[in-house]
């Protein structure tokens, strides 16, 4: 590695997990006569997955009717990363550290540099057979999107970091596609490109406490101290046990 350091927070993996369980309890109901105000005869769960869309579109050439009995079935939600970019409006000082000293070795405490911004470009793909149904599904995402909604994940257990992520909704793109004649198949996928706002951590280091300070207040011209202040700390309890001002005059 670059430091010699191996570490592996999981922070992009817990951003994925949370992308989707955004979308994971959308369902959309049948209903008689009338689409929006008819009586409901049947609720169907939306099933998500991580996959790209080209997979299910394979399936269903496969089988166009989805009579075999396997798992895929429509509607169907399946997302999947596009691309990740360096994100320079939101880069601070490196220099700056964050640090917990609960979680220290002996008199030493935790520390990590500020985290890299990066955004993750996700787009979310909603396959349907009918456009009633993508309708549905549709407008039970973008009410929320204004045009972002923010998540919180756990960043780094270790140092008990907690992350705010954006995810932005920037597109929709509708796509209703016929193969064949009409009375074989039709699929319709609506593409949501969506943009998390995240934040990579580098490595957890070890850094030395400081116990006892001492401020220089003035100088004689020699340049031996003629005042100054002596605190000591601590470490176990985190506070002052001794402070003195030294008048050497």
């Amino acid at each position: 590695m670059l430091n010699n350091s191996v570490f592996y927070h999981g922070v992009v993996r817990k951003c994925i997990i949370g992308f989707g369980r955004l979308f994971s309890n959308i369902k959309i109901q049948r209903k008689e006569d009338d689409p929006v105000n008819g009586p409901i005869i049947q609720t169907l769960n939306v099933p998500v997955s991580y996959a790209p869309k080209e997979k299910w579109m394979v399936r269903i050439d496969e089988d166009p009717t989805l009579e075999n009995h396997t798992l895929t079935t429509l509607p169907r939600l399946s997302f999947e990363i596009i691309a990740y970019t360096y994100d320079s409006l939101r880069k601070i000082n490196r220099m700056q550290q964050l640090k917990n000293p609960c979680i220290g070795e002996g008199d030493s405490a935790a520390f990590m540099r500020t985290p890299v911004p990066y955004n993750i470009d996700m787009s979310l793909y909603i396959i349907t057979k009918t456009q009633e149904d993508a309708l549905q599904i549709i407008e039970q995402i973008l009410p929320w999107f204004t045009p972002e909604y923010t998540m919180s994940i756990n960043a780094v257990d270790e140092m008990g970091v907690k992350l705010d992520v954006p995810v932005v909704l920037n597109s929709v793109i509708v796509s209703d596609e016929y193969e064949g004649d009409f009375q074989t198949r039709r699929f319709v996928i609506h593409t949501i490109n969506f943009q998390m706002k995240v934040s990579l951590f580098g490595p957890v280091s070890q850094q030395g406490v400081i116990g006892s300070v001492t401020a220089n207040v003035s100088q004689q011209s020699d340049g031996s101290l003629s005042t100054h202040f002596e605190a000591t700390g601590d470490i176990t309890t985190k506070t002052i046990i001794n402070e003195q001002w030294i008048d050497e005059l």
